[in-house]
């Protein structure tokens, strides 16, 4: 048996997905008006969300975004869902991804099929009860994943650091993957850090102002952080998008940390492991923070020349904040008192 999933366009211009089961069309959904009556429209990390959807479950799960303030002239992305009984299928598929062009397509656990157009900035998808209804998946998945990739062509530099907001001031934390971004991000939030983003944070510029969005998704941390974290005892590991097991989990209520949709990026620290014991800021040059961030960004395809000059723009002005790399041997809750202490004298 084999079984394919068709995106293509009717005459009278609505989206529509065909699903073909051993040549076979088995079924044939259409994203327009009439199947999709329910609408809201939301921010998310500095654009605009035009939801339409046949589910009232995922409308309703928009309503905490909706009273979150909308940034002056942000670009809008329509997010086109229908919730459907997925087909019975023994090995339901592993999360997954697949792009074509500007053209991605993913599948997402449990069961839900995605599209995104880079292009025309517009993702459908299909989604079964059990995500439509699971308020994580909409928050730690779809949303995510979504301005993740088209926040190029809304204007937004998504960027791999955290982000922190410390008296009115942005500080990423960089650095290459596993190197413990996402631990030193807990650990500046104990000691009363706002949280903006952990893992994705999307840069914007607004009237000539940087700008560093969030999603309130949660800090990912592996299971090994419990060391530093007692606070995590009561929760569980799980397995998170890239299939490995961690902790994932709401800073505000673990740490008593305040969540921030954005912050004005002051400084930039590249995070380092050292074998030596404490802590080492060491001054880094704008180059360096443009190679860095650059290396880091997702591959754009050739459609979207405008969207990788303003994304290179962003990046170029970011290289311009007071940057250093940060040599720790130190455990994370030594580094970010480290890290508090130094950014009270600069």
């Amino acid at each position: 048996m084999s079984l394919a999933c068709h995106f293509f366009r009717r005459r009278d211009l609505a989206a529509c997905f065909r699903v073909t089961v051993s040549n076979i069309v088995t079924l044939t959904l259409a994203f327009d008006s009439t199947t999709l009556p329910f609408r809201a429209e939301f921010p998310v990390a500095g654009a605009r969300c035009l939801l339409s959807t046949n589910s009232p479950e995922i409308a309703r799960l928009s309503l905490p975004w909706q009273s979150q303030p909308t940034s002056p002239g942000s670009r809008s992305f329509r997010l086109q869902i229908i919730e459907v009984i997925p087909s019975a299928s023994d090995s339901p598929a592993a999360s997954h991804f697949r792009g074509l062009r500007h053209l991605v397509f993913a599948m997402l656990e449990p069961e839900s099929f995605l599209a995104f157009d880079l292009l025309r900035r517009r993702v459908l998808g299909m989604l079964s009860p059990a995500a439509a209804h699971d308020p994580y998946f909409w928050n730690s998945r779809l949303l995510p994943v979504s301005i993740g990739l088209l926040g190029t062509t809304l204007g937004l530099a998504p960027l791999h650091c955290a982000c922190l907001d410390r008296n009115g001031a942005g500080l990423l934390v960089a650095g290459n993957s596993g190197i413990g971004k996402s631990t030193l991000t807990a650990a500046l939030a104990i000691r009363g850090f706002d949280v903006v983003s952990d893992g994705w944070t999307y840069v914007s510029m607004l009237r000539d102002t940087l700008v560093a969005h969030g999603l309130f998704a949660p800090i990912k941390l592996l299971p090994d952080a419990i060391r530093y974290f007692p606070e995590m005892g009561e929760f569980l590991p799980r397995k998170t998008l890239n299939g490995e097991l961690a902790y994932e989990v709401d800073p505000a209520k673990v740490f008593r940390c305040q969540w921030k949709a954005s912050s004005v990026p002051k400084w930039v620290l590249f995070l380092e492991r050292s074998s030596a014991p404490g802590c080492r800021f060491v001054r880094c040059c704008s180059e360096q923070v443009m190679q860095f961030f650059k290396k880091n960004a997702e591959k754009l395809p050739p459609e979207l020349p405008e969207a990788d000059r303003a994304r290179s723009a962003i990046m170029q002005r970011l290289s311009t904040c007071d940057s250093w790399i940060l040599q720790t041997g130190d455990d994370p809750l030594r580094t970010a008192a480290a890290v508090d202490d130094f950014l009270s004298e600069v």
